[in-house]
């Protein structure tokens, strides 16, 4: 391929016109200042492509970068799709297999290699599912209904081949010895798929469906102190007593105890180095050489030692951790504050979810997979804590009805959808949200976008405000990622007209500052806005409103984090985040990757046979706590209905 491109010079500090030929056979990509040099064959430079990696900008639809031998080049096409040409040819002439590194020596295997290996082939055969499908859709259009049928069927065939071939090598890697499954009983894996009336299957049968990593980066938190004794052991105990014997309650108390040590491995700041030895970075040279620019990475699994220690149910609370600043709007006198207080809400809210420097993954949710917590709000009065507007509400432990309460659950698999609900009772507050993630490759980075309906509403005022999130980015992840947000959003409230436009700003590869925002707050019937705000959103941002000096907005040195209130882990269910994840969770803590591989992947595959188990009798997941209403999902008891509001 041939063609002129714009190359950043860092001499000249701008953009240089130059002609690119890419030479498939030496691995090179060669520039001339002008097409007749190309001819008389006066190079400018080369750049070899051997080792390189491609990467984009999905907030630039023209550029691109090559990165290799710790350098990095930057380009702009004409447009999008010029872009798109070149970045598949580069990527086809890097990635084929007669120009891939191969090892110097033969490696040295053990059952870590195995794991390892097994992780890549269950990607390459969700990357296979996924090429197979659109390919299908595409090529079924130009032929006959019979032949489309037909080769929908061979295509099925194989890929069912594919995933029995898949199976068995699973359970050949557990036949080496026995796992800990998500229930915390130790059991043989290969017992486990093959006997369909197995106890302990029977017993996990409630906890969700598969499991399979999409993305999104973030923290942790701390659990709810309490002395009291789970009613249920960790260990099946059979009970023919209508009173429990001593016996009996002396291996409850025993089981909770076992249960309440996993708490202390939640309720501190991840911030934790990723270390990229030399294990961990041929996984992910490798993982990164066989996907492709804009591919869908929600069902590629991810390298565990990049996880961090918590669901992404549990992320989403963390919008909350200043819940005087959310409890504030529905306070605000007038439609004008009340909007103020909701970008000053919204503005202030990101930051809490990411309070460590390295960008991790949070735990991709199961299927009915559910989170509560509480938080407690600075300032407000204790309310009541027997009012049967608690006791029926959300979160039934929470201390009083003066308790901001939040409560998620996974209602969808694919594609992977969040619901969750929250409620200020003394206030008259609550938000539904049902939030879906799609991942996206981007080359050095991993973008995450965050679609759905969220809807915060002031019961009082009758006011409903809309909101909108930003991308999310996990940049230099060969390296030591680090998060970037980016992207317009939006705080709408159809019934005053106020609305707020705010916009994340990446950081551009010359110049520029990190963590960048602008924004305008304003009426729909108003010529131009009445505030404007900037700043960056895990530092200090500001408020200039009409007439008035610039002033401080939001400080977010100056606010506390207010810590999330959770049961222990002994009176939590079994489809509850941490207990969910608990194995995995102090494996993580402990520094152990190859355990919490083994644990993650025993939930993994436990959640392939409960979908196995649906499909074959037809059985459809119920959710718990969230009912789907067109196309969002809306909490079953909120408060408004308690209310009667």
């Amino acid at each position: 391929m041939e063609g002129a491109l714009s190359k950043w010079t860092n001499m000249m500090k701008g953009w240089q016109q130059r002609f690119f030929v890419l030479d498939d056979q030496t691995l090179c990509l060669n520039y001339y200042t002008s097409r007749e040099k190309v001819r008389r064959d006066v190079k400018r430079g080369k750049i070899f492509l051997k080792g390189a990696i491609i990467g984009i900008d999905d907030t630039d639809e023209s550029t691109f970068t090559i990165s290799v031998d710790q350098k990095t080049f930057h380009f702009r096409a004409a447009d999008s799709d010029d872009r798109d040409r070149w970045t598949r040819s580069l990527e086809e002439t890097i990635y084929r297999p007669t120009n891939r590194i191969l090892p110097s020596t033969v490696p040295v295997h053990n059952i870590n290699d195995l794991k390892r290996k097994l992780m890549e082939v269950n990607g390459y055969l969700a990357l296979l599912e996924e090429n197979v499908s659109g390919m299908v859709q595409q090529v079924s259009k130009e032929l006959d209904p019979s032949d489309s049928a037909q080769l929908e069927i061979c295509s099925n065939d194989m890929i069912g081949s594919l995933q029995s071939c898949v199976e068995e090598m699973n359970k050949l890697e557990f036949s080496a010895g026995k796992v800990t499954n998500a229930t915390g009983v130790k059991v043989n894996m290969s017992e486990l798929t093959e006997n369909p009336t197995n106890e302990n299957e029977n017993n996990m049968a409630a906890s969700a469906s598969e499991s399979e990593d999409s993305d999104a980066f973030c923290s942790a938190d701390e659990e709810l102190s309490d002395s009291a004794t789970a009613p249920e052991a960790v260990k099946p105990v059979l009970v023919l007593e209508t009173v429990p014997s001593k016996e009996i309650l002396a291996l409850q108390a025993e089981g909770a105890r076992e249960l309440d040590e996993f708490n202390q491995f939640y309720g501190k700041d991840d911030d934790d180095e990723i270390v990229i030895d030399s294990g961990n970075s041929s996984v992910i040279t490798h993982l990164v050489s066989q996907v492709r620019i804009g591919m869908d990475l929600t069902r590629i699994p991810l390298p565990t030692f990049i996880l961090e220690k918590r669901s992404l149910l549990e992320m989403y609370a963390e919008f909350l951790a200043h819940p005087d600043i959310f409890v504030s709007i529905s306070k605000a006198p007038t439609p004008k504050d009340r909007i103020v207080a909701a970008v000053k809400w919204y503005l202030s809210a990101f930051h809490a979810g990411r309070r460590g420097s390295v960008a991790k993954k949070p735990y991709n949710p199961v299927l009915g997979e559910s989170f509560s917590c509480y938080f407690d709000v600075p300032g407000m009065p204790d309310g009541s804590s027997e009012s049967p507007i608690v006791k029926e509400g959300p979160c039934p432990w929470a201390k009083s009805s003066s308790s901001l309460v939040f409560v998620a659950e996974q209602v969808s698999h694919h594609p992977p959808i969040s619901a969750f609900y929250v409620e200020h009772p003394d206030s008259n507050i609550e938000v539904n949200a049902s939030i879906w993630t799609k991942s996206k490759f981007l080359g050095l980075s991993i973008g995450v976008q965050m679609a759905g309906d969220t809807v915060l509403s002031c019961l009082d005022h009758g006011e409903e405000y809309h909101v909108t999130f930003p991308n999310g980015y996990g940049r230099n992840i060969l390296m030591r990622p680090w998060v970037e947000l980016g992207g317009k959003c939006e705080i709408k409230c159809p019934q005053t007209g106020y609305q707020a436009e705010i916009t994340f700003l990446t950081k551009p590869f010359y110049g520029g500052g990190k963590h960048q925002i602008t924004g305008t707050i304003g009426h729909v019937a108003a010529s131009k806005p009445f505030c404007k705000v900037s700043g960056e959103w895990n530092n200090i941002m500001y408020a200039e409103f009409e007439g008035q000096q610039k002033e401080v907005f939001v400080d977010i040195h100056a606010i506390p984090i207010i810590k999330k209130q959770c049961l222990p882990i002994s009176r939590q269910e079994e489809w509850e985040s941490r207990r969910h994840w608990r194995h995995v969770t102090k494996a993580l803590a402990e520094n152990n990757v190859d355990a919490a591989s083994s644990e993650k992947f025993a939930i993994e595959e436990h959640q392939r046979f409960l979908r196995r188990q649906r499909e074959e009798t037809g059985e459809v997941h119920e959710q718990r706590l969230f009912h789907k209403d067109g196309d969002n999902w809306l909490f079953n008891r909120p408060l408004r209905s308690r209310k009667g509001l």
